[in-house]
């Protein structure tokens, strides 16, 4: 799990309108749920989450339903969490597939993380329970390029980047669509990002 914390910077411009001067995105808490944990109790898990301050009735649960992750979605669904749903695909489009579902490229989720990364803009607590696990998905990420020239994103061989997808859901949700929502809670197989606006 991954909570990300989205903070806008305003200031009255001369001419009477507001102007934004800067946006962070603070991850909060990374944790794994343990292996072998069914789904529908990494959906009671996430459920439970979402029911206490700040993010209850503030957030949007982002899910990956990439292959099996249609079933895991129905699950949140059924739950009635009400999840936007997310396929992971190849190339460098995004399109809308339904009010909650999107056709995502792996390449658009790693350039908006890779992007704030270079900025200052995404940043991780100290303390994070899964920080060194995180900053080891990162170091183990490479870019390729395929025989036909196009990049492909992934961690290397026998490597995980569960946290990395994640954290990337969770600020797509917050930056990379058209219209960014109010907050955002991403979810990737067994780990999930969460974006809160402060007020």
């Amino acid at each position: 799990m991954c909570v990300l914390e989205h903070h806008v910077a305003e200031r009255m411009h001369h001419k009477g309108w507001i102007e934004q001067i800067g946006e962070t995105f603070d991850v909060r808490h990374l944790q794994r749920l343990p292996l072998g944990l069914s789904y529908v109790d990494q959906v009671a898990h996430v459920g439970q989450l979402l029911a206490r301050p700040p993010l209850n009735g503030g957030c949007e649960l982002v899910v990956d339903e990439t292959g099996v992750g249609r079933a895991v979605a129905d699950l949140f669904d059924d739950a009635r969490l009400r999840p936007t749903r997310v396929t992971i695909t190849a190339g460098g489009e995004q399109t809308c597939s339904g009010e909650r579902s999107w056709h995502v490229a792996k390449s658009i989720l790693i350039s908006t993380l890779d992007a704030r990364l270079h900025t200052g803009e995404l940043r991780f607590a100290a303390n994070l329970q899964e920080a060194g696990t995180m900053a080891e998905e990162l170091k183990d990420f490479r870019r390729k390029v395929g025989a036909a020239g196009r990049y492909s994103f992934e961690a290397r061989i026998g490597r995980h980047d569960d946290l990395v997808l994640s954290v990337s859901l969770a600020l797509w949700a917050c930056v990379g669509r058209p219209k960014p929502p109010v907050a955002a809670f991403g979810f990737y197989g067994p780990v999930t990002g969460i974006r809160i606006k402060q007020t």
